[in-house]
Order: structure tokens, then sequence, then C-alpha cells
């Protein structure tokens, strides 16, 4: 199906972290964050100009990495092109806890709409990061390839979010450090004890600390342990799995996953640069259907 036979356009931004296949496959267009690497500005193009592997080997090797928000003109062009074509929009953005993306989206939007009154924009908070934020645009993108209206695809995406969780480990406390999520003192004292924090996603969309376990193979049975507690009807609804840089990892947490449950559809995802600048190379999610987050 060409972009045009679409009922809408569906956009999002390069945070979820989908294999460009997928949002092709799907018509979805992808607004790409910015980035600066070795002093060298990029665009997170999922991966195309830059691999995910590359971008964690510079930082293993001691680059900093630090991102910035994508541009208003990028939102304007989307919606003013869409609109100008009598197009309905809706636009999945990154957590608005953790991002000033979806503020600068209704900006873009209202301010579209001035020039075009009669556009239908609908921007949607996705309280999610991520292979979380990869799920809900997953869905949506199913629905429309299915020809679903944009009023109904944004329906969909604010009923059904909460029920998106999201449950990850990390390597070092060392990038939660330096982008000032935690003390020196405690990342410190974590790096003795080898604690290996397992986080989540509230009802907000921000990041806060689950539980707390000591070395890495705890900290992914913890994660599969959740999944296990939380996860509705895994067998047929997709789960993903992300990392970064961390293949093997990966497929032992999909063991782990399926040794306590059912599986269907399991996509392997690689996170990029705009969640990778802070968490560092090592992290590891799973992110499932299951009951609405806990506060």
């Amino acid at each position: 199906m060409a972009v045009s036979e679409y009922a809408c356009a569906l956009v999002t931004d390069s945070c979820c972290d989908l294999p460009r296949e997928i949002v092709d496959s799907y018509g979805v267009q992808v607004l790409e964050f910015p980035y600066v690497l070795d002093g060298e500005e990029h665009l997170d193009d999922l991966g195309d100009s830059m691999s995910r592997e590359a971008f964690y080997t510079a930082m293993r090797d001691g680059a900093l990495p630090t991102t910035a928000q994508v541009p208003m003109t990028a939102y304007l062009s989307a919606f003013r092109a869409a609109a100008e074509k009598g197009v309905p929009v809706v636009f999945l953005s990154f957590s608005s806890a953790l991002s000033g993306t979806y503020d600068t989206a209704l900006i873009a939007r209202d301010s579209v709409r001035k020039e075009h009154p009669y556009a239908e924009i609908h921007v949607v908070d996705s309280r999610s990061a991520s292979t979380a934020q990869a799920l809900l645009v997953l869905e949506a993108g199913r629905l429309h390839a299915e020809g679903a209206t944009a009023r109904e695809i944004a329906s969909w995406a604010e009923i059904n979010k909460q029920r998106i969780n999201g449950y990850f480990t990390i390597e070092t406390l060392e990038h939660l450090r330096r982008g000032g999520r935690i003390s020196d003192m405690a990342a410190a004292a974590g790096a003795m004890l080898d604690v290996r924090p397992v986080l989540r996603l509230d009802r907000d969309g921000a990041l806060v600390i689950d539980k707390v376990t000591r070395g890495r193979k705890k900290s992914m049975r913890a994660v599969a342990d959740t999944f296990s507690a939380r996860a509705e009807n895994p067998a047929t609804r997709p789960v993903v799995i992300a990392h970064a840089d961390c293949p093997d990892d990966a497929r032992v947490l999909e063991s782990l996953l399926r040794d306590r449950c059912e599986l269907g559809e399991v996509v392997h995802i690689g996170v990029g640069p705009v969640i990778g600048a802070h968490t560092g190379p090592g992290m590891l999610a799973c992110v499932f259907w299951g009951k609405e987050r806990d506060a």
C-alpha cells in the first residue's frame, strides 16, 4: 500500500527505536532526534548512517554523547505538509516526563492550525520511551495499515497506552550519574556492591526504580519474573526485547521469558542514541502488554 493510500498520516519520533524496515512497512514517518558524538552532530535516523554497534563502541571507548530535542521545524514541516493535502495526522510522542517533545509538538500543531483551521492533527503523549514507545507505534502501525482513521488511532492509543509495561536493567550506574539521575555517592556504592537496579515506566511516563538486585543474572531474572506476573496474553500479543549492544543477553532474557510463559511474536530491537546516551551500553529491556501501570 502506498503512503498516499492510507486514511491518515502516522508520525512518531526516532526515540521509538523501531527498525527502519518496520516503520517503512507501516508507512510511519519518523522525526529524527539530533545527537552529538565526539564533537560531531548526527541525526538519529534509526541506524541508517551510524550503526548501533558503532555508537556503543564509541561510548565504550570514552565518548560522552549528548542529545537534543527534535527541532520545531521538523514538526511544522510534517504537520503542514499533511494539512496542505487535507490528510489527518496522528503524532505519537516520546514521553512528556522525559522530554519536551510532546510540548513542542503541541505548539507546532497550534501554529499549523492557525494557517489551516480545518487541519486534523492529533498529538498523543505516549508516556513511553524507546521500546515501550515502539510497542505503541507497532500496534498503531498495524491499525494504520488496516485503514483506521486518525481519530480511531489516536483514541485507541490514549485508551491503551497505560497497558504497555516497560522494565529494564543496566550494566553500570555511571551513565545515570553523569546524567544527574543519581548521586556520585550512590553510583560509587552501587559499583562497589555490584548493584543492578530494575527500572520501569510509571503512569506519567517517568523512570522509577522498581527493585534493586545484585549482579547481572539476578537483574535479568527479576525482569523475567515481573513479566510473568504482569503480562497479559503474551502468546497472542507481541513482546519486545531491546538491548544496547548486548545481543547475547537479549537472547538469554528471551529464554528466561519462555521458561515462564508461552510466547508468540518476540521482536528484538537495538536501543538507539536517544536513550543509549543516558543508559550506556548493556541496557536490557522487556516491553509487553499487561496490567495497567502502577503509580
